[in-house]
């Protein structure tokens, strides 16, 4: 199976919680989305996939498919969350010739919190910690984000740009070549800790009152550290996340 493909970006995951401290309605959402993203590892062809939207927006909690936040309120401006997510990341040697004699690498569960900021002349500002609680890369994330909403009366238009720490256990668990995977063709590989910059722009058009049309485009930089790996294609330097669809509020 390849869990590369279905990792979420950045910027959907830290504004599906923006969304839910903001709005504090308390509503379910339902609803389909096409989701796209490249794959920086060799020979792993792009496609697109029909997935479930499925999320909980209230005054001190979200939850989406593959995260949870729990708010607390420090003033109207600023607060802090606790996390639990989903590590959408890995392959399994069978997935073609790339990995064949590598061990698997897996889904992973993180644990971690954010401080939050947000004003309407600055926008949204947040800075996380995500650290491996499965016992999988043992690894830690430190990300950043600024997003800037602009409100229309039906449509909310998103510019955001991130940064992004991944430590060298978390790199090396799911990039790294180990001793006992080396073939004529495949190099042992220990990556260092590694960094990506990004940016990304959504789109909400409120098509009723109950029913929302999402959508979201980003591009990231990829760290040498993981361009080198044995396992990344040569030429990639850059990735990119794409999506489209619709969520019904109750």
């Amino acid at each position: 199976m390849k869990k590369h493909l279905y990792t979420l970006t950045l910027t959907s995951a830290l504004l599906l919680g923006t969304a839910g401290t903001a709005q504090a309605q308390g509503n379910f959402g339902i609803g389909l989305g096409l989701f796209n993203g490249s794959t920086e590892y060799k020979d792993i062809d792009t496609e697109v996939y029909l997935l479930p939207v499925l999320m909980y927006e209230g005054e001190n909690f979200s939850l989406s498919p593959s995260r949870a936040e729990y708010y607390f309120q420090f003033s109207g401006n600023m607060w802090v969350s606790a996390i639990g997510a989903l590590r959408l990341q890995g392959y399994e040697a069978d997935d073609n010739a790339t990995f064949k004699g590598m061990d698997n690498r897996s889904i992973g569960f993180d644990l971690g919190a954010s401080v939050n900021f947000y004003d309407a002349e600055i926008g949204f500002l947040s800075v996380e910690w995500l650290t491996d609680v499965a016992g999988k890369s043992e690894g830690d994330e430190v990300s950043a984000i600024w997003a800037y909403p602009i409100e229309g009366k039906s449509v909310t238009i998103t510019p955001s740009v991130f940064w992004r720490w991944q430590s060298e256990d978390l790199v090396n668990y799911y990039y790294g070549v180990k001793a006992k995977e080396v073939t004529a063709t495949r190099a042992a590989y220990t990556p260092d800790a590694a960094s990506t910059f990004g940016a990304a722009l959504s789109l909400d058009y409120k098509l009723t009152q109950s029913v929302t049309l999402f959508s979201e485009i980003s591009a990231y930089s990829l760290d040498d550290e993981i361009k080198n790996s044995p396992l990344v294609d040569d030429d990639k330097d850059m990735g990119y996340g794409a999506s489209i669809g619709f969520v019904y509020s109750f």
